[in-house]
């Protein structure tokens, strides 16, 4: 009687790992998969946040300073500024399983070109400031601390 109930208890025991060996990976490999997805939406938040500051920072003239903590997600390359036509253009590049993906945002003022920062990722904190240099209002973001 023994044996048989070992041999049940072995059989169940089976059969639970069959169906949930299955199951783990697959939920393994979801969290993967979200886990990219929760960094491609960590840099639109970048992106869209420091542009909107700035151009908030643009509108409320010269002498304004504004700071912001801002979380860069893994897989960063790089957050850089680039002026456009009459406004700018900030860019960040995040490495990604499906390969290199650009996210930007458009600023209404001028801003000083610059590089924020180089394959780093973590909380940092920004200064975006609006000055005048040459009769002209440029608005400065720069990497504090």
């Amino acid at each position: 009687m023994k044996g048989q109930v070992s041999t049940e208890l072995m059989v169940i025991i089976g059969v639970i790992l069959v169906i949930f060996i299955p199951l783990l990976v697959t939920i393994y490999m979801k969290a993967d998969e979200t886990q990219n997805e929760m960094a491609s939406y960590e840099a639109e938040v970048v992106v869209f946040r420091l542009a909107y500051l700035a151009n908030s920072v643009g509108s409320l003239g010269t002498d304004t300073a504004v700071y912001t903590d801002i979380y860069i997600p893994k897989g960063t390359e790089s957050l850089s500024i680039k002026n456009v036509g009459k406004g700018a253009e900030i860019q960040l590049k995040v490495n990604t399983p499906q390969g290199e993906k650009d996210f930007s945002e458009v600023i209404k003022y001028p801003v000083k070109d610059t590089t924020l920062i180089k394959q780093k990722y973590g909380w940092t904190r920004f200064k975006i400031s609006n000055s005048l240099e040459n009769n002209k209002a440029v608005i400065t973001i720069e990497k504090v601390g």
